[in-house]
């Protein structure tokens, strides 16, 4: 049994060296602006947890939103689209994303990363570290290594605590894997759940049917509200014995319109709906929003 390790992060919601810096930089009517999108944006929590699932295309970019004013980002889409998504839910002041997880180093989830890296400050990361050589790869750690950042080894059983009712715990892999190298880097999937108040979001990346079987085999998992679809709905995810075992409210499906893969696949459709889930993608609606209190979900399809 993996020790539970919980870290604590520290969010910017307090002045830092890059708010002084602002104070100099502006007159007095700027001063009394950024006090006035502070008071408004940043300071104090508020009473919702917002999870974004963004529209970038064949990808995954999440941003979640905690009521103590956490900002924590899932993949980044396959190119710098999700700068400006993230750019319209942001006070336009505010650089700084408190934990980023990349879940696998596919393009498609890794490449809006490296454009993040680069516009935010970025408090920690969370990785599987498996070996997968790509020009992608490259750019992200040299990136990395500029900022003077090093990532987190993920493991089954780290738990981040968010302030007072947040909390996200990961799931896989279920190893160390750093190091190692894969013939499918969906094996070592980063998988999560984030928890506030009674509402659960299973977070599950590219996560394939095998790795869903041994989390549930293992009972790591439990019922959720909301499923983030494993693998943009391709046929290898989402299997009768999840949906068993999790019996979502929403499932959401981040995937690019008219994709070349056929994604989601109809028969993960037919499957959902078989059942009663409500579907939420972004292909159809774009920018999709919940909000929860802590027990209810709201759900904005933007």
């Amino acid at each position: 049994m993996t020790k539970v390790k919980t870290v604590p992060l520290q969010n910017a919601n307090t002045m830092s060296k890059r708010d002084l810096w602002l104070w100099r930089s502006v007159g007095i009517f700027g001063i009394i602006a950024i006090f006035i999108w502070a008071a408004v944006f940043r300071l104090g929590p508020r009473s919702t947890l917002r999870f974004h699932v963004f529209d970038i295309g064949q990808g995954d970019a999440l941003f979640i939103e905690t009521p103590d004013r956490y900002q924590i980002l899932i993949d980044g889409g396959p190119d710098g689209r999700v700068v400006h998504k993230l750019g319209s839910v942001m006070p336009f002041w505010d650089r700084k994303i408190d934990l980023v997880i990349l879940t696998h180093p596919h393009a498609d989830h890794l490449s809006g990363l490296i454009d993040v890296l680069r516009r935010y400050r970025v408090g920690a990361i969370i990785e599987s570290g498996a070996i997968y050589n790509t020009p992608e790869i490259g750019s992200w750690r040299r990136e990395k290594e500029k900022q003077g950042l090093r990532s987190i080894a993920a493991l089954a059983g780290i738990t981040v605590s968010f302030g007072r009712d947040t909390t996200l715990k990961i799931l896989s892999p279920l190893a160390n894997v750093s190091g190692r190298r894969f013939s499918n880097v969906h094996e070592a999937d980063v998988v999560s759940e984030l928890f506030y108040g009674s509402t659960t979001i299973l977070l599950t990346g590219d996560a394939e049917e095998d790795l869903e079987t041994d989390l549930i085999r293992r009972h790591l998992i439990a019922p959720v509200q909301i499923l983030k679809v494993g693998h943009h709905g391709s046929r290898t995810s989402t299997s009768d014995l999840l949906l068993k075992t999790v019996r979502p409210e929403i499932a959401v499906i981040s995937v690019g319109a008219k994709n070349s893969y056929g994604h989601p696949r109809a028969e993960i459709l037919e499957r959902l709906k078989s059942f009663g889930i409500r579907i939420f993608r972004t292909d159809e609606s774009g920018d999709l929003v919940f909000e929860s209190d802590g027990t209810k979900v709201m759900a904005d399809a933007r």
